[in-house]
This record gives C-alpha cells, sequence and structure tokens, in this order.
C-alpha cells in the first residue's frame, strides 16, 4: 500500500448514519465547539473541513452530514447523503462510525458495503461505548467482517488516542510525511491597549499577519441565496442549494485560494429569522452561530432578496455589522429578475438607502448568483476594503486632521460646558479605531463624534469603512 512521497495534506472524511456522533468526534478531534451538536437526526447538512494533527501529520477532517438509506432525489436527506458521498470520494482515509447503543442496522451494513467497494482503508469505529460493558456489546460490528473494530465515546474520548494512533501510521503507509511541530502561543485575545497622552502606538495595533485569509461572512435572511452565491465564488457545488428556506443550519467555511492575492475563508452561515419566529432549538443554536460569524469576520456581505424587497429582519442583519464594528457590502441578489421594471428598481433603491442610513459607507452591488452576473466585482470590492479596514495612521496625521475639524467647526457648548479636544493617536484597526482625549468626554454629541468620523474618513481616504472613535479624560498633570 506504500506509494511515494504526497506533499498535500491527506483528507479524513467522516462518515456514517445520522445522529452517530460524527460531529461530536470532529468537535473532539479539533479541540472546538465549531459544529452543532444535538439528539437530533441531520443536524449537520454540509461538508465542514478542518485542520488536524494525526501524530506529525498535518491533515483536513471532512465533517458530513451523513449517509441515509433514500432512494428520494428531491429532499433534503438526498442531498445531505450526495454532499457526503463527495466528502468520501475526496478522502484518503474513511472514519466509519456507527452507533454503540443502537447497535448494528441494515443502513449500516449497506454502507459498509459500499465504502468496502470504494478500495479505501476504513476505521471502523463503534461510538457511543462508555465503559466495558458496552465495549463487550459492540461485539456485534465484527459480524461486518472486519478485522479490527474501534470503540469509542467521542463525547468523552475513549479510545479517540488508540484511533489517531493507527490512522497516522496508514497515512504515512500512503506516503503522507511527519512534519515537526510549532510551538504556538493560544491565548485569549488582547484588548484595547493601555495608553496615555503622548503615547505612539501605531507599532502596536495588531496589524494581519499577511498568511492569513480575509474572513468574509455571508448573511441574509433564509433563501435569499448565500450559499449559491457561495458556490459561485467556489466555481463548484460546495454547499447544499434547495428551493426550500433553513437548508444551511451551521456556519460552514469554504476556503478559497487566490493566485497573486490574499486567500478568502467564506463563512456560509444560516438564514437569520426573528427570534420569536424561532420554534426549534437547533434553528436558535443556528443563528447564535450566524451572529457569532459576524463577530469574527472582517467583511460581512448582506444578501438581500431583490424579488422581496428589504424587510425589517434585514434592516437587523445590517444593523448587526454596525453594532459590532465589521466591514460590509450589501447585495440585492436575484436582481436580473426585477432589472426591468423601472418602478420596482426605484423602489428597491429607496429602501436600501433607507436600511442603510447608519452605514452609508458600506458599498452595494446588485448581482444574480444563479446567472453569475457582476459576482466577479465582489473580488476586487473585497480586496479594497480589506486595505482600508487595516489601515493605519500615524500620531502626527491624525492630530493634524483633528485640528483641521476642530478649526472647521468648533466642539458645541453641551449643557454649559465649553468642550475642548485636546489629543488623538489610533488603538486598533478592524475598524481603523481613535481615541481622543477631551475635557468632558461624556458630554460630547453624538452629532459632533459623527462629524469628526467624516472628517476621518475622507481625509485618510476610507470610503467604504466604518471608523470610531472614543473620547477619553484627558489625564491631569502634576504640578
Amino acid at each position: 500500500m506504500t506509494s511515494g512521497k504526497n506533499e498535500r495534506k491527506p483528507f479524513i472524511a467522516l462518515t456514517g448514519r445520522p445522529n452517530v456522533g460524527k460531529s461530536t468526534l470532529f468537535n473532539r478531534l479539533t479541540r472546538s465547539r465549531d459544529a452543532l451538536v444535538d439528539f437530533l437526526p441531520g443536524v449537520t447538512r454540509d461538508r465542514r473541513y478542518a485542520a488536524v494533527s494525526l501524530g506529525e501529520i498535518p491533515a483536513e477532517i471532512i465533517d458530513t452530514g451523513g449517509l441515509e438509506d433514500t432512494n428520494s432525489t428531491e429532499n433534503i436527506s438526498a442531498l445531505v447523503s450526495r454532499e457526503s458521498m463527495k466528502a468520501v470520494e475526496q478522502a484518503d482515509i474513511i472514519f466509519f462510525l456507527m452507533d454503540g447503543r443502537e447497535g448494528l442496522t441494515p443502513v449500516d451494513e449497506d454502507i459498509s458495503r459500499m465504502l468496502r467497494a470504494m478500495g479505501k482503508p476504513v476505521f471502523y469505529i463503534v461510538n457511543k461505548v462508555d465503559n466495558r460493558h458496552q465495549e463487550m456489546d459492540a461485539a456485534e460490528f465484527y459480524s461486518l467482517g472486519v478485522e479490527r473494530l474501534y470503540p469509542i465515546s467521542a463525547a468523552h474520548g475513549r479510545g479517540v488516542t488508540a484511533l489517531l494512533d493507527d490512522a497516522g501510521e496508514m497515512l504515512e503507509k500512503l506516503g503522507f510525511s511527519r512534519v515537526e511541530a510549532k510551538q504556538g502561543v493560544h491565548g485569549a485575545k488582547a484588548g484595547p491597549p493601555s495608553i496615555t497622552e503622548g503615547d505612539d502606538i501605531t507599532s502596536e495595533l495588531g496589524l494581519p499577519d499577511y498568511d492569513q485569509p480575509i474572513r468574509v461572512s455571508i448573511i441574509g435572511r433564509p433563501n435569499v441565496g448565500k450559499s449559491s452565491l457561495l458556490n459561485r465564488f467556489a466555481g463548484h457545488e460546495r454547499m447544499i442549494v434547495a428551493d426550500m428556506p433553513g437548508t444551511t443550519r451551521d456556519a460552514v467555511d469554504t476556503l478559497l485560494h487566490r493566485e497573486n492575492a490574499r486567500d478568502i475563508v467564506f463563512t456560509d452561515t444560516a438564514g437569520i429569522r426573528r427570534r420569536a419566529r424561532v420554534r426549534d432549538k437547533i434553528e436558535k443554536f443556528s443563528i447564535i452561530k450566524a451572529i457569532d460569524a459576524v463577530k469574527d469576520c472582517d467583511i460581512a456581505l448582506v444578501v438581500l432578496d431583490a424579488t422581496e424587497g428589504i424587510t425589517d429582519q434585514d434592516q437587523k442583519l445590517i444593523g448587526y455589522t454596525e453594532q459590532y464594528g465589521k466591514a460590509c457590502v450589501t447585495l440585492y441578489n436575484k436582481f436580473d429578475l426585477i432589472q426591468k421594471d423601472s418602478h420596482l428598481v426605484k423602489l428597491r433603491n429607496e429602501e436600501l438607502k433607507r436600511a442603510k442610513r447608519f452605514i452609508p459607507y458600506a458599498p452595494h452591488l446588485n448581482i444574480s448568483a444563479l446567472t453569475g452576473k457582476r459576482v466577479e466585482r465582489i473580488f476586487p470590492l473585497i480586496d479594497r476594503i480589506y486595505t482600508q479596514y487595516n489601515a493605519t495612521c500615524s500620531t502626527g496625521r491624525a492630530n493634524r486632521i483633528l485640528q483641521r475639524a476642530v478649526t472647521r467647526r468648533n466642539p458645541p457648548i453641551s449643557k454649559g460646558h465649553h468642550l475642548k479636544l485636546y489629543y488623538t493617536t489610533q488603538v486598533a484597526v478592524r475598524p481603523p479605531t481613535f481615541v481622543i482625549f477631551a475635557n468632558y468626554p461624556d458630554k460630547i454629541p453624538d452629532q459632533y463624534r459623527r462629524f469628526l468620523i467624516n472628517r476621518f474618513r475622507e481625509e485618510l481616504e476610507l470610503p467604504d469603512v466604518p471608523i470610531r472613535i472614543i473620547f477619553r479624560q484627558r489625564e491631569r498633570r502634576e504640578k
């Protein structure tokens, strides 16, 4: 089974019936809670990729929605099964999970025969085996004709080490090389730096690692075309796309590699509905994951349905980007279906202007994910916005901008106090953030804050991203 050295990363597919614990094992192997886990079948619907290490062999593990015994070509189960089969076909080795509590089922037997016919290394895993008594009961799975079973508890980690050791040895036999493990430092995100007047800390802004990709979240109401857009980006059918709302339940990452440009990680999120209309527990979790994806991204693509117009919920989604200080692009999808109706186009533009009144800086495109019209314009827009989102400004230049702004419009008298602005410095990027020292920072009106933001945006030539200004009390100097 030995082959020449293989330079690429190997792929490991997790497969099996729904609700046998694939996502639980995925979370354990990746040391995360990225995959939604619940006691309902069908929670995972799309393929999810993550980096893992087996011994010293770096690999990519693929979580799938599972294989089901269905002949239907229309329902979600059939779509999920097709996605799972794509992962199995891509994989170098396969982790086939079965449920030790339920015992061997006819569907397990069918999947086993199918996997055996593919001729790939398969690890037969009996999950939910929490003690020796249950391990003895798992012996019935040997009737599949396998040489070795791996009884494990993905929830508690029992038996997982032996599985990974053997999987690492198999990858070596397949020609994949071990590498020296790199030491890394893992810690919580640091808060804003502590500054005092006179500091120039633009070298400590936490600038991006230029080896890291741009993180872009695709958000929107259910069934507006988010997954179709991602498939168009990726150039192939990456997400499950169907004409029914709620197809995507989890937030799923897709890495897009680009030559001579920074890579992009697209996160396709579950459609976000009003919380009062969300009754299903899994859908509530999906909403939380989608909002988390907005918090973690650099740029949010807010997908709107041009045929339906902008709803209150769309405005709420746009508000999330402003709330968390994220760069944003609004997209009217399905615009090709209304573009010949000039009255409707005018109406949609008016709706968009009202919805974006708090983020007028955010660019907008009219697209069709289905036909691909204008989709190619999104990539240069992402690159331009990301550059602005990480822009820096020296303390000297920032203070010159502040001085010109104050000369143009003096701070107003607020509640009997004459406001004075003394000094500013940039304290963060993503978005560009400035602290301005003042005598009464808590009395500066919001409209004057907006005036200053617009002045900084204009002079720094950052037309497409949010800018934050924080007012702080000037420290008193000791006499």
